[in-house]
């Protein structure tokens, strides 16, 4: 990764890290965003330096609004949308406006690890609703909104979750959407991979699709889909809740949070290589998933199992019940090969581990679960 990335990868004869949720450098459209940024900058309009507007300029909601049109198969209205820098920033500031210390946050069993983190940030009480194979169980939620307490907020991952790649049923988001309305509290949908299901698979519609009470924020990000260094996103809302977050303090003395790179993907969907892209991106994450189904199919022990997701970038994989993946990636590391441990995402999954398929090609991810297994015979062999 050089001096620009977050994180230094190692090469596969170092360790084969499926830690790391990030596109590869071959995924990273480097001309593409050049063209886009040559093309933005030919206009002459200095104002484009100037202090953003605070919902985002009103071309570049609009292409967002005609994008999402196209993916998404409905209307979207670009008074609806509000620009950020990506979906972490958006969860950031929603929590800052629409919450307060102690207030009790609900978010699924497991859930994205550093969602906790944020909600950890601003001292919210944040509890987990189990999950199974369709997403979250909606009829325990309804039966714990019943007996209280009732939260401020419900964040919830629907399309290709993290970590687990599955997808909220069309039938259990109406009915999310449905119990957000009845006892009135802020469902925020991280939809960072609604549009990154493999090629050939249809996801049900985004959350805010259901919105009848104007209870729901959705947040979707070009950070998987384009770049993630762009730190672009948007969060589609009422017009009531959109004012809220532009009438706060942060945008207010700084304008829009990120113009420049804005005017970047304008240019990227006005001149089509967004799209391009997209396919692109899709056509790649499936292969790397079928590769690596492969690969766990043919070298893991006897035991243990994995998710099937139908799209996004992990597969969660699973030691019989009783073991310990954090005790299993300290072996792992001795073989060159790491992974996140599933305890992060909730208490209840030790025994899991989450593997990224975004950062390597075929031979890298064979090689690596070449090594996972070669680690977890010798963990379970010390049991």
């Amino acid at each position: 990764m050089g001096e620009y990335g977050q994180y230094n990868i190692p090469t596969v004869d170092e360790c084969v890290n499926f830690k790391i949720g990030q596109p590869a450098p071959s995924m990273l459209p480097l001309a593409k965003i050049r063209q886009a940024a040559n093309s933005k900058f030919q206009e002459e309009d200095p104002l484009f330096l100037q202090y953003g507007h605070i919902y985002g300029f009103p071309k570049f909601r609009q292409s967002v609004a005609k994008f999402l049109t196209t993916r998404y198969g409905h209307q979207v209205d670009p008074e609806r949308l509000l620009a950020t820098n990506g979906n972490t920033g958006g969860l950031s500031m929603i929590c800052s406006l629409f919450c307060k210390a102690g207030d009790i946050v609900y978010c699924g069993e497991p859930t994205y690890f550093l969602a906790k983190r944020i909600f950890e940030d601003f001292n919210l009480d944040y509890r987990q609703i189990p999950m199974d194979k369709d997403g979250l169980d909606v009829d325990l939620l309804e039966k714990q909104l019943e007996q209280g307490p009732v939260p401020v907020m419900m964040y919830v991952v629907t399309t290709a979750h993290n970590p687990t790649g599955r997808t909220l049923t069309a039938e259990r988001r109406q009915k999310l959407a449905d119990l957000s309305a009845k006892y009135g509290f802020i469902l925020v949908a991280d939809e960072v991979y609604q549009l990154l299901t493999f090629p050939g698979i249809e996801p049900p519609p985004p959350m805010f699709t259901y919105d009848k009470a104007g209870t729901i924020l959705a947040l979707g990000s070009f950070s998987k889909i384009l770049a993630p260094s762009l730190r672009v996103g948007w969060i589609q809302g009422s017009p009531e809740m959109l004012k809220k977050i532009a009438d706060c303090g942060q945008l207010d003395s700084s304008g829009g949070i990120n113009p420049i790179c804005y005017g970047i993907v304008q240019k990227c969907i006005d001149e089509g290589l967004l799209d391009e892209h997209l396919d692109e991106t899709r056509k790649t994450l499936a292969t790397r998933y079928e590769t690596l189904a492969a690969a766990l199919k043919k070298y893991l022990p006897a035991g243990c199992t994995f998710e099937e997701p139908q799209g996004g970038y992990f597969v969660l994989v699973s030691l019989p019940e009783g073991q310990s993946a954090a005790d299993l990636l300290k072996i792992a590391l001795t073989k060159k090969v790491a992974f996140l441990p599933g305890g992060g995402f909730a208490k209840t999954m030790g025994h899991c581990l989450r593997l990224s398929f975004s950062m390597y090609d075929a031979d890298d991810i064979d090689v690596g679960v070449q090594r996972l297994a070669e680690a977890i015979k010798e963990y379970q062999a010390g049991l």
